[in-house]
């Protein structure tokens, strides 16, 4: 299940960058190809982290933790802060102050000054 989770909030960040994009006349194929190329990474990173799980029931490599677990809540953590990003580049006024602090997330008047 921490798999599917994972990838629901990549899908999230994937949609609020495209809405962002559209939003603010800023949609560009190149960037998102790169960006694509950036889950990918992603997913790849998770499909590494559930293999070195596995081979740790058969090959002694010196990991003893759920690595897949730890590369997925990292993950989540990083597109939270992405998707709170995005949002409040569509609309700033939906994100509270203290939300935005929260996740560490500044919007473009905070970075202005």
């Amino acid at each position: 299940m921490a798999y599917i989770i994972t990838c629901a909030f990549i899908a999230l960040d994937f949609i609020t960058g495209l809405i962002q994009a559209a939003a603010t006349g800023t949609f560009s194929s190149s960037i998102m190809r790169q960006g694509l190329f950036h889950k990918l990474g992603l997913l790849l990173c998770i499909a590494l982290g559930v293999l070195v799980d596995y081979a740790q029931g058969f090959l002694e490599l010196g990991v003893a933790v759920p690595v897949a677990g730890a590369v997925c809540a990292y993950i989540v953590i990083m597109e939270i802060g992405s998707s709170l990003e995005n949002i409040c580049k569509i609309n700033p006024d939906l994100m509270p102050d203290k939300l935005t602090a929260l996740f560490g997330v500044t919007t473009e008047d905070e970075e202005n000054g």
